[in-house]
């Protein structure tokens, strides 16, 4: 699963450079968490946008804007079937940019240490997502957002059994157009290559959503 990440600088550089767009810069976060809004890439009429949406996805077809279920995340096993994620995945997909995120590792005695996960280098990371819109009989929206997640590779199942799809640069465009079939984007979800990822473990104040500071994904 990803129940939460960093986002440590205001620019996407590297996924700005693949795109061929610049986008407007964001306040850095360090632990981003379910119901947040975040922001996100889409393809739009006229091009790349990046917004910001709610993450937890509800369907356009519920009946409220809440849900019993958790939806902040869809398994890629079945993200083609799951009613709430089903007709994303056919025209709504999105790219969820950040600099790392955060997995916890059982150890002895119940404890959990947290790990941070981040690519090689500096640049970042754009994970898979999935986008809706909710409406209400008076015109009120909710647009809101889900990452997708998939078997961990070498590097992190040692630590988490599942890991968010993370996609490489030749994947952004074609996972973002709303014409590519589902069958083409299907094949682009598969755990990231393990050597191309780098994680250590880092402060259990991670795991109190309020904290906000750089520290959090500095290693122990």
């Amino acid at each position: 699963m990803c129940g939460r990440f960093a986002i440590a600088t205001p620019h996407f550089s590297r996924i700005e450079d693949v795109l061929g767009i610049t986008f407007q810069a964001v306040q850095p976060r360090y632990n981003i968490a379910p119901t947040q809004n975040i922001p996100i890439i889409r393809q739009c009429e006229h091009g790349y946008e990046l917004t910001e949406l709610r993450w937890g996805l509800i369907p356009f077809w519920s009946k409220s804007p809440t849900t019993e279920y958790s939806t902040f995340n869809a398994r890629i096993e079945t993200v083609a079937t799951k009613p709430a994620f089903r007709g994303p995945f056919h025209t709504r997909r999105c790219l969820i940019p950040a600099s790392g995120l955060y997995e916890w590792k059982q150890e002895g005695g119940g404890k959990k240490q947290p790990y941070y996960i981040t690519g090689e280098g500096d640049e970042g990371i754009a994970m898979a997502g999935l986008w809706d819109e909710w409406r209400d009989s008076s015109g009120f929206k909710l647009a809101s957002c889900t990452i997708l997640v998939g078997p961990a590779n070498g590097l992190i199942a040692p630590i988490h059994d599942r890991l968010a799809i993370i996609l490489p640069e030749s994947a952004y465009a074609t996972w973002l157009d709303p014409n590519t079939s589902i069958e083409h984007a299907r094949a682009l979800l598969h755990p990231y290559p393990a050597d191309q990822m780098r994680c250590w473990p880092v402060s259990t104040a991670v795991n109190q959503a309020r904290n906000n500071t750089p520290e959090l994904i500095k290693p122990l």
